[in-house]
């Protein structure tokens, strides 16, 4: 190829990314976008990390579900008939539905006293959402049925879970 041709498609690249970026930087400026009320939304969280905000100890995955929550209550979207959502607690999630006594008992590191996900958890919980528990996460962990909050119900994998949901139409997210 010439010389002056490879400039050329040179120039272009660069002044198409140019404009490109010249284009994202007004969207900026314009109100962010709203998720639209749907009906049918089948979504299942994946629980699986341990990774917390520090100030309060509260899971970054479910902080981030109950956003979903409260973003579909905003728009008048109900439980059970517009969406469902289910989350599975597997791996280092498997923590978050234990009682306040068995998390203070069984999660190591520093946190405050009891479960601080409990009230996020319960409030989810009236809104509609249904809770499971790795039953493999909790022996390897040494949790027992007695550990764990009483509206979780324990599937026999974590990931045999995910898998049956996605199977049944769910979209699956790990946030």
């Amino acid at each position: 190829m010439k010389k002056w041709m490879t400039e050329l498609c040179l120039a272009l690249a660069l002044f198409g990314i140019t404009t490109a970026f010249a284009d994202d930087a007004a969207l900026n400026t314009e109100p962010p976008l709203q998720i639209v009320n749907q009906t049918g939304l089948k979504v299942v969280v994946q629980v699986n990390h341990d990774d917390v905000i520090q100030r309060n100890g509260i899971s970054k995955q479910i902080f981030g579900t109950k956003n979903l929550v409260d973003q579909y209550a905003a728009l008048g979207m109900k439980p059970g008939k517009d969406y469902d959502i289910v989350m599975v607690f597997r791996a280092d999630g498997a923590q978050f539905l234990l009682t306040d006594d068995a998390y203070d008992a069984k999660v190591k590191g520093s946190h405050p006293k009891g479960n601080p996900n409990r009230k996020l958890l319960m409030a989810m919980k009236q809104a509609g959402v249904k809770m499971y528990e790795c039953s493999v996460a909790m022996k390897l962990k040494g949790y027992t049925p007695e550990d764990l909050l009483p509206f979780a119900r324990r599937v026999v994998s974590g990931i045999g879970a995910v898998v049956d949901f996605e199977k049944s139409g769910y979209i699956l997210i790990t946030p």
